[in-house]
């Protein structure tokens, strides 16, 4: 009889942990080797995106320091995601006896194309979105002349860099659903009949992670629903209902 999914998931965390020490030695490198740096990334985000008459203040004796090393830490985990992704990658392999038909040049593909999207992502939200963000939201804070900006420095760059970061995992939805839909988890036509459904979950996660106003919550939904029609169109190429799926599991008896 197969083994309980569960007991499955429970060995890939197993042979996760086992390289628990590789997966926290990229964090500490990667914290080591970009904290020297986070001084200048600071002063560029700040002369980027901090609006004209707004004032950058810290309210705690530690939170620069705290700061940086959040920053820091955050670096070292993103560096360490290909390390994790390669160790569940040979977990599945080895535990479910996972057979795939990509060919390494798909793979290296898809590798490219998941990067590019996420700079891509992370571009537009950089350079286009937080900058009218900002200052929509600076002005309409102060368009009364009764109130004065300054923003805590700690909360002011982490919600920059925590909008770029989700901006850019955003822009990663097309290659979910071509997984989904050409791994034979997910009908093409399911993903088509729940658009709908779909735009309504996209942007209540766009006005979870936005300031309450219609004008962001738009900035960061509408790319995730071209986003979405993007995937669609893209597993549609060369798709059959009747294809089987490129993964097949053969679970131990």
């Amino acid at each position: 009889m197969p083994t309980p999914i569960g007991e499955q998931l429970g060995y890939i965390t197993v042979s996760i942990r086992k390289k628990l020490k590789l997966v926290l030695l990229v964090i500490v490198l990667g914290m080591m080797i970009s904290f020297p740096f986070l001084n200048d990334l600071l002063i560029i985000i700040k002369d980027d995106l901090l609006p004209e008459g707004a004032e950058l203040i810290y309210i705690s004796p530690v939170e620069v320091i705290l700061l940086k090393f959040k920053m820091a830490l955050a670096i070292g985990v993103l560096l360490s995601l290909p390390v994790i992704l390669y160790i569940m990658h040979r977990a599945l392999k080895e535990r479910f006896k996972i057979r795939t038909r990509i060919k390494p040049s798909n793979a290296v593909l898809f590798l490219v194309t998941a990067i590019s999207l996420f700079v891509i992502g992370m571009i537009y939200s950089y350079c286009f979105m937080l900058p009218l963000f900002l200052k929509f939201l600076y002005s309409d804070a102060t368009g009364s002349g009764l109130v004065h900006a300054t923003y805590s420095i700690q909360e002011f760059v982490s919600f920059v860099l925590i909008m770029t970061l989700l901006i850019g995992i955003s822009f990663e939805l097309p290659l979910l659903i071509l997984f989904f839909v050409r791994s034979g988890l997910v009908r093409l036509e399911t993903v088509k009949a729940y658009r709908r459904h779909a735009y309504v979950a996209l942007f209540i996660m766009a006005a979870v992670f936005t300031p309450p106003d219609v004008f962001s919550q738009i900035i960061v939904g509408l790319p995730l629903v071209i986003f979405y029609e993007a995937g669609i169109l893209i597993a549609g190429i060369g798709y059959s209902p009747t294809a089987k799926n490129r993964y097949t599991f053969k679970h131990d008896p």
